[in-house]
């Protein structure tokens, strides 16, 4: 696994990349990262899910049904209201060592050039001749910086809630009427959360856990909505009938198809 590009002058010298033009390099991606932040718009759209990487717990929005396709990329345009922080900062990452955080490029996204390709093909070099960072690099890592307490604090709440022993799968009922093949998505227990003692409740909110642990699932109902892109991309499998039943009506929810 390539290690990530750690954004400095002497890591980058000769290097570019090529930076996205619209949503779709996210279109192979199902899971997208959230932090709390952006819980009150992000479950409006789309389902929310908590999910481990490693020992560390993670918050994303569940855009598709299988693993490698994002449902709300199509043609090159995101059809959702509501477009996470993370496409404005992608490919850079903020990687924790020991206790600090560095702002990386991800290796993976296949958005690095060629050794040479600055200023040919639309790749362009990550720092100036002055060894200042050019303004489309500079204008993530500003994004960066702005949501990085954010995260930390998502992090914290998640592992709290796991830490509680109440996060736990999404239904098994639920996946099957789906068709879900995305493995790992949990859900909060609301009995184990009710059951929890009055210490163990207090650490949660403490930890400002609860807003997640609510959001999480309130925006299940939100899977209505991957049915119904998932009956505008004909490629794929056809999306399962029945969910009018399982959630009832939701003719309030929408979504942007135009432009």
């Amino acid at each position: 696994m390539p290690q990530p590009l750690v954004l400095s002058p002497r890591e980058c010298q000769g290097k570019a990349w090529h930076p996205p033009r619209d949503p779709s390099f996210a279109q192979h991606r199902a899971l997208i990262p959230l932090h709390a932040g952006e819980l009150a718009k992000a479950a409006a759209v789309m389902p929310l899910a908590a999910v481990k990487e490693g020992r560390e717990w993670r918050l994303v929005g569940v855009c598709g049904l299988a693993p490698d396709h994002n449902l709300f990329v199509r043609q090159d345009q995101w059809l959702g209201h509501y477009r996470p922080e993370w496409f404005s900062t992608f490919p850079f990452e903020i990687t924790s060592v020991g206790d600090k955080g560095l702002v990386a490029f991800d290796r993976d996204s296949g958005l690095l050039a060629e050794e040479g390709q600055a200023g040919e093909e639309g790749a362009e070099a990550f720092f100036d001749a002055d060894g200042q960072m050019t303004q489309a690099v500079a204008t993530r890592v500003e994004a960066l910086k702005a949501a990085y307490r954010k995260q930390q604090a998502t992090h914290k709440a998640l592992q709290a809630l796991g830490s509680a022993g109440v996060l736990v799968p999404w239904p098994e009922a639920l996946r099957s009427q789906l068709g879900l093949s995305i493995e790992g998505l949990h859900i909060v227990d609301e009995k184990a959360l009710s059951e929890l003692e009055d210490e163990a409740f207090l650490a949660l909110r403490r930890a400002q856990a609860l807003t997640i642990a609510y959001a999480l699932n309130l925006a299940i109902p939100q899977t209505h909505l991957l049915a119904r892109l998932a009956r505008m991309t004909p490629a794929r499998a056809e999306a399962p009938e029945g969910l009018d039943d399982f959630f009832g009506d939701d003719e309030e929810l929408s979504f942007d198809f135009g432009n």
